[in-house]
């Protein structure tokens, strides 16, 4: 019977991982206390329409843009040192509405996706950088699996905690502090990282300047559309609760959850339950938003998204570690990363889209189509993966 093999913790946390992770989590909860403010800017300057959609899908085309690169610049330069300064750009782009606010308002039409591509471009090559390379350096070889699992958790706790950071602040502040707030964030995590010692190593003797290495697992293209399709969906719930802090607070208690269970309920259970239970999980939450307006829902629908997506996510980059080659371990973490990632950003351009013009006396939920539309999705996911991802990745898994 093929069951899991979740890692069990054997002397990883040292005082370089604690740096590392937690730089992790401050880098994407400044870049996501960024993405609160995008759609009512929109909105508001735009008018909103197509030009919602094109502001996420310009951010998803910049988180693959520079990763081509990545090996190379990582080799010819120091790796550390290659993250630090995508940082320092990151750290940039999110203060600069403070002094370009006016340019932006009077250019929205242009300057809201081309500001989205450069965040994506650079955050997605530190992300890649940090997830592929240091990450892994600062550990043993028999430790690399955990690191690259428990790395994992600190970045999926940050996609609850930035949101919810930034409508605190919307609450008892204004913008501009939610801005600087977010610059601050990625400041941190620079420092962090500053204090982590590398030593140098030798760069290959044959360099190419664009490569796969550290950016795309090409055999891993089933598992990058499988969890695309599934973080879609969490981007689409995102969206219709985009400013209701309650709700990322409880997604992030469903996160603590899936990792409980993680360790006591699906430990030896077979391969396949994770992604099985959490893609029920999902359904149950969008059957209760379409069955059910009471209350209690907005408690209850977090809870159960978080627990879903925090199974599947925590399967999936043991699935992708897996499949790849000894080399590619750094590979298969920046695939990981691009499908996460890009699936977010794609549900939550697809939510706004999809949300209905409310009309005077209408009673219909707005957001109905966005609810259908993912829960179609869900069950696609669900019947793909029993009927082929899962066969398929047994068939190719590499380790």
């Amino acid at each position: 019977m093929d069951t899991q093999n979740t890692p069990v913790h054997i002397r990883l946390w040292n005082h370089d991982f604690w740096l590392l992770a937690f730089a992790n989590m401050l880098l994407t909860m400044g870049v996501y206390m960024q993405m609160m403010y995008v759609p009512e800017w929109v909105k508001q300057y735009s008018g909103g329409g197509d030009m919602q959609i094109w502001s996420w899908v310009a951010y998803v085309v910049g988180l693959f843009s520079m990763g081509g690169f990545c090996s190379f610049l990582v080799q010819k330069y120091r790796r550390n040192r290659v993250c630090l300064q995508s940082l320092i750009v990151v750290m940039a782009l999110l203060a600069s509405p403070v002094f370009l606010g006016a340019f932006y308002k009077n250019n929205v039409v242009w300057t809201m996706p081309l500001l989205r591509f450069l965040t994506g471009a650079f955050f997605g090559l530190a992300q890649m950088v940090l997830a592929s390379t240091l990450v892994i350096d600062c550990c043993e070889a028999p430790q690399r699996t955990e690191a690259n699992y428990s790395a994992a958790w600190f970045y999926r706790f940050s996609l609850s905690l930035g949101p919810l950071l930034a409508l605190m602040l919307f609450r008892f502040a204004d913008m501009k502090v939610s801005i600087w707030v977010s610059a601050g964030l990625v400041a941190l995590a620079f420092v962090l990282i500053s204090l982590v010692k590398f030593p140098f190593r030798t760069p290959e003797d044959s360099l190419h300047r664009f490569s796969l290495d550290r950016f795309l697992l090409p055999g891993a293209w089933a598992l990058f559309f499988q969890l695309l399709l599934v973080t879609m969906v969490l981007g689409m719930m995102m969206s219709v609760f985009f400013t209701c802090a309650n709700f990322f607070a409880w997604l992030m208690l469903g996160f603590l959850l899936a990792l409980l269970a993680e360790k006591f309920v699906f430990m030896n259970a077979e391969l396949q339950s994770e992604m099985v239970t959490g893609l029920l999980l999902i359904m149950a939450s969008l059957l209760l938003m379409l069955t059910n307006s009471s209350d209690d829902v907005m408690y209850i629908v977090p809870v159960l998204t978080g627990l879903g997506t925090g199974l599947i996510g925590s399967r999936f980059i043991l699935f992708f570690i897996k499949l790849s080659d000894h080399c590619q371990r750094g590979t298969s973490q920046s695939t990981y990363f691009l499908a996460w990632e890009s699936g977010i950003a794609l549900g939550l351009g697809l939510g706004f889209q999809l949300v209905r013009e409310q009309k005077p006396g209408e009673s219909v939920d707005p957001w109905l189509d966005v609810y259908v539309v993912a829960l179609v999705m869900t069950v696609v996911a669900l019947v793909v993966y029993v009927g082929f991802t899962h066969k398929w990745y047994l068939r190719h898994k590499n380790r």
